[in-house]
């Protein structure tokens, strides 16, 4: 079963986080194969948050993080 949707000074804490991160890597993006492979596993994942297409693990926004090439999935998915 799911976790929660994370309160929202934990999404920001953890976009505030994986956004340093990303910053930090030159603002690289992930390849066109990459970004969708991580979108379809999301996608697939009981953590989906489907009315916001976010993840309730860690509540980024899955399209922003999906393509940032430094992040990870919080549930190591990918």
């Amino acid at each position: 079963m799911a976790k929660r949707n994370p309160t929202l000074m934990i999404k920001a804490y953890n976009l505030l986080k994986a956004s340093y991160k990303h910053a930090k890597n030159g603002f690289e993006k992930a390849d066109t194969t990459t970004y969708y492979d991580r979108v379809h596993t999301c996608s697939r994942c009981d953590y989906y948050n489907d009315a916001d297409s976010s993840c309730n693990s860690c509540g980024c926004p899955i399209a922003d993080k999906a393509s940032w090439q430094s992040e990870s999935c919080p549930e190591k998915k990918w």
